[in-house]
């Protein structure tokens, strides 16, 4: 029905959002040792450690590298790091002003930031199936952490940055996933990043000051998150349009309430257990599409 390509694509936007959700849990136990920045230049730090093992591990196998213009590694590395860099920052504001329900619901937002510039910059078309699905997930989000709370509407502005930034880096791969190593750029654009922070007067002191139990949880953190989860979504956008694979991604708080259940046997309320199914149909919606539209011509 789909075709192997396709069907690696979805595999990988699942193992991205399964990462993410992990990611989560080592991140809230490191947050309560260092403020946000510090925290976000440390987990680049371990990510960019964890993705340079990776890359070297690539080199010695015997997989043929992918090879692609050294100009053109630099370029996307340099813009990813830029996003990346502005996705963190602004994400560390949101969460200074915002309650974490509403936070978590416009930092999805992605996927709309994603449809859109995809249509901008790639001429990617964005169809009504993958319209409403996504309008149904995010809908379905919102139950999941009802009641929401705005708060702050800085806050929510630093929200929605973040998420726009994050999208951008997926459109960003998405153009020239087909001419680049993704390992090899994921890791160029994580130590540009290091280095672009660590510009920034005390980073560096306060994160050597913030303990070894501190590094620890984030180097648990940096291993799914910005390495792993990251790398994983690149290697998606081989297979899947942009929109698509941030669509998959949405899969990611699912994950966590099935985590937290096995991991400390919390229970999903019933507001959550209805905004779950709300998401999973508003997801699965483009590829019901999909194959309906296969199955008739």
């Amino acid at each position: 029905m789909f075709s192997s390509e396709r069907r690696r694509g979805v595999a990988f936007s699942l193992a991205a959002a399964l990462c993410s959700a992990i990611y989560l849990f080592p991140y809230k136990r490191a947050a309560a040792f260092a403020p946000a920045d510090t925290l976000a230049f440390a987990l680049l730090v371990m990510a960019a450690l964890s993705s340079s093992l990776w890359s070297l591990w690539q080199r010695t196998s015997a997989r043929p590298p992918v090879r692609g213009e050294r100009g053109m590694l630099w370029r996307t590395a340099l813009l990813l790091s830029i996003a990346t860099i502005t996705g963190n920052l602004c994400g560390a504001q949101a969460v200074a002003r915002l309650e974490p329900a509403m936070n978590s619901v416009l930092l999805r937002m992605e996927v709309v930031f994603v449809g859109g510039l995809g249509a901008l910059l790639l001429g990617e078309r964005v169809t009504w199936a993958l319209a409403l699905g996504a309008g149904t997930a995010l809908c379905g989000l919102g139950i999941m952490n009802w009641p929401l709370t705005l708060g702050s509407a800085a806050g929510a502005a630093w929200s929605l940055g973040a998420a726009a930034s994050f999208g951008l880096m997926q459109v960003l791969t998405r153009r020239v996933i087909a001419h680049i190593s993704p390992a090899s750029v994921n890791t160029l654009r994580l130590w540009l990043a290091v280095g672009l922070l660590a510009c920034v007067p005390h980073t560096l002191e306060r994160s050597l000051d913030a303990g070894v139990e501190f590094w620890l949880f984030v180097a648990a953190a940096a291993l799914f998150g910005p390495f792993a989860g990251r790398l994983c979504i690149m290697y998606s956008l081989r297979g899947l349009r942009a929109a698509e694979s941030a669509l998959l991604l949405l899969l990611a708080p699912l994950f966590a309430f099935v985590l937290g259940y096995l991991g400390y046997g919390t229970l999903p309320s019933g507001p959550q257990v209805a905004g779950s199914a709300l998401m999973l149909l508003g997801i699965a919606l483009p590829s019901l599409e999909r194959a309906r539209a296969q199955r008739s011509g």
